[in-house]
């Protein structure tokens, strides 16, 4: 499972920063903006909630499937969420809720590492 347990608890502190969610909803723009999944207008201008994000990107995650399974395979490996993390959710009954999640999660990470590196 793609969890980052060292990293898992100044990852919950850095996302409750308005900053911090505003950049991790511009990535989340760019990735699936790749796929032309949209974001409302304000998006990458104003923090949403975790729940408001979650939601969103459910119903872009719904869409994408509409296309057909190999176009959600290729924007998780644009998210580098692998292949393995959505076969394992695919059972379960609330999969867009969890893959939701996850997605978020992992475009977090990657908010979160580049302001590691970046100083």
């Amino acid at each position: 499972m793609e969890e980052f347990p060292k990293h898992n608890e100044a990852l919950q502190f850095v996302f409750s920063t308005e900053e911090f969610v505003v950049k991790t909803q511009c990535q989340l723009a760019k990735d699936f903006g790749q796929f032309h999944l949209m974001f409302p207008d304000n998006f990458t201008t104003q923090a949403f909630s975790k729940a408001e994000i979650t939601s969103l990107i459910e119903e872009n995650i719904a869409k994408l499937l509409e296309e057909g399974e190999t176009r959600l395979l290729q924007l998780l490996y644009t998210i580098d969420l692998s292949e393995k993390t959505f076969l394992a959710l695919t059972l379960t009954p609330n999969f867009l809720n969890l893959i939701s999640n996850k997605i978020l999660e992992r475009e977090a990470y990657k908010v979160y590492l580049k302001s590691i590196f970046s100083n």
